[in-house]
């Protein structure tokens, strides 16, 4: 069973073994709750025996703390009086994840519905040698999962581009094996203990869009491994958190961000 059947949480959990490591699902709300429920209910479905899960409404009030837990049996609730955007909202999540003994913080979409099997095999992943610090799966597009949402992401600095890899491609198979890649976002995002802790979570100057990006090559200047593992696969529904991808908000924060990031690198 997982930690959401189980009251000791990850303090019964060891970290040395993909079935032990405990690890915290750390989901941001923000208007969004039909796909926040499908988002938990795809958490509770999980076969991983040592998930706990956080929900952060960030800067809204969609849920309270018993109707998340009957999402998702003893997942823990946060509420903030202002949004946070999603880089100081995750971070929020983090510290708290960490700070209760998680090996492993699962950055999730609240539109993003992960398969039952996905986090054992992205810990799986995580635990065999090199051992990633960060890792990615597969996301597949929920309207069709036959097409691929993203693998990882393809940052090029020279020319100030971040694009999805793979996306709205037919899955067949062509990225089914574990690779290293330079990038992978921040919709299904697994981070080690160590790489939460060196790297101090995501960059809040982001508050939405490509910190993920940021995170990863922080991380790889670090000298942490990041992988993309398609075996686990997640479905998203890409639900915009700044209500469209054409919104003044989103057209700002990806502008404002891309030159961010190039400045940054």
């Amino acid at each position: 069973m997982n930690s959401s059947q189980n009251p000791t949480g990850a303090a019964a959990c060891g970290e040395g073994t993909a079935g032990t490591a405990p690890v915290t699902a750390v989901v941001l709300n923000w208007h969004g709750r039909a796909h926040t429920e499908g988002c938990l209910r795809a958490l509770a479905a999980s076969t991983y025996p040592c998930l706990s899960a956080l929900l952060i409404d960030n800067g809204c009030a969609d849920f309270s703390p018993d109707e998340v837990r009957d999402l998702f049996s003893g997942a823990a609730y946060l509420r903030t009086p202002v949004n946070l955007g999603f880089a100081a909202g995750a971070n929020l999540g983090m510290r708290q994840a960490l700070a209760n003994g998680a090996a492993f913080v699962w950055f999730l979409n609240n539109d993003a519905q992960p398969e039952p099997t996905a986090l054992q095999e992205l810990v799986a992943a995580a635990l065999r040698p090199p051992a990633p610090a960060i890792l990615g799966p597969k996301i597949l597009q929920a309207v069709d999962p036959r097409r691929i949402d993203s693998i990882a992401l393809d940052v090029d600095l020279r020319w100030g581009r971040v694009r999805l890899l793979g996306h709205d491609a037919l899955d067949r198979g062509q990225y089914d094996r574990l690779s290293d890649v330079r990038a992978v976002t921040g919709c299904a995002m697994l981070a080690s203990r160590a790489a939460c802790i060196a790297l101090g979570g995501f960059d809040e100057a982001f508050f939405a869009y490509l910190e993920d990006a940021d995170l990863c090559l922080r991380a790889a200047a670090a000298g942490f491994r990041i992988a993309a593992v398609p075996p686990a696969r997640v479905l998203h529904a890409r639900r915009p958190a700044t209500r469209g991808r054409q919104s003044a908000a989103s057209l700002y924060y990806t502008t404002r961000n891309h030159l961010l990031l190039v400045d940054r690198h």
